[in-house]
C-alpha cells in the first residue's frame, strides 16, 4: 500500500505479537486487530483496504509442495481453496521460494475462524483469542469482504506490498521472523506501508497454508504454519 493510501488504513500492535490490519470501504465495516499466539483480537474499525495480517513468527512443520485438488464435491469452496494456495505459490515461485503445502486438515477450522470474525466484525479475533486453536498456525492474513470468488485478487494485492518503499528490506529477513527487520514495516506504524501480508506469504519459516471461507459469504482467513 502506498503512502497516499495510508490514511485509509487502520493499524494495531498488541503486546503478544504484531499485526497490520484494515477494513473495506466498499464492503462496509472492516477490522482492527490481530495478535501473536496467546494474544487477543482487536476491535472493529472502518475504512482501508480489505485485508489484514498477523503473525507470531513461529516456524511451522510439514513439507513444501502443492496439493492437487481432489474435486471435493461436498465442499463448495474446494476450487477457491485450491486457487488460494496456487496463487500464493505462483507468487513464491517468482522469487525461487519453495511452495507451501495445502494444509487441508485445518481448512474446516479456518472456515470457523473466518465466520466468527465476520459475524463479530473483528479481524483476527478468533485467532487471537484462541477460539479455534487447532488451526491457528503461527501467522494469519485475512481478506475482509472480498468473497471466495475474489481470493486471488486479494492475495495479489497482499503480495504487491513488496513494491512499497517501507517494505524494501523484507526479503532480507524471510529466513526467520523479525518484527524489527530493517526497512520492513510489518504493521505500517513507522512508514504507513504495511508489509505484514507479504511477509507471511513469502516467509521461509512457514511450510503450509490453509484457506478458510466465512459461511456468511465475505471474509477469508489464510493461516500459515
Amino acid at each position: 500500500m502506498s503512502m497516499k493510501m495510508a490514511s485509509r488504513v487502520l493499524l494495531c500492535l498488541l503486546a503478544a505479537g504484531v499485526a497490520a490490519c484494515s477494513g473495506a470501504d466498499s464492503q462496509g465495516s472492516g477490522g482492527e486487530g490481530g495478535a501473536g499466539e496467546g494474544g487477543s483480537g482487536g476491535n472493529a474499525g472502518q475504512g482501508g483496504m480489505p485485508s489484514s495480517s498477523a503473525s507470531s513468527g513461529s516456524g511451522g512443520n510439514g513439507g513444501g509442495g502443492t496439493t492437487s485438488s481432489s474435486g471435493g464435491g461436498s465442499d463448495p469452496y474446494e476450487a477457491a481453496r485450491q486457487a488460494c494456495v496456487d496463487t500464493i505459490n505462483t507468487h513464491r515461485a517468482t522469487m525461487g521460494l519453495p511452495p507451501f503445502a495445502r494444509w487441508k486438515e485445518a481448512e474446516p477450522c479456518v472456515d470457523q475462524q473466518a465466520t466468527w470474525d465476520q459475524e463479530n466484525n473483528k479481524a483476527h479475533g478468533s485467532w487471537g483469542m484462541g477460539l479455534y486453536p487447532t488451526c491457528n498456525g503461527s501467522g494469519q492474513n485475512e481478506c475482509l469482504g472480498h468473497g471466495a470468488e475474489n481470493v486471488s485478487g486479494c492475495l495479489d494485492g497482499m503480495w504487491a506490498e513488496r513494491d512499497q518503499n517501507g517494505c524494501s528490506g523484507c526479503d532480507a529477513c524471510n529466513e526467520g521472523y523479525n518484527p524489527d527487520c530493517p526497512n520492513c514495516d510489518f504493521y505500517g506504524q513507522a512508514t504507513g506501508d504495511v508489509c505484514g501480508h507479504y511477509v507471511n506469504m513469502s516467509a521461509k519459516y512457514f511450510s503450509k497454508v490453509a484457506c478458510g471461507f466465512s459461511a456468511a459469504g465475505g471474509w477469508i482467513a489464510i493461516n500459515f504454519q
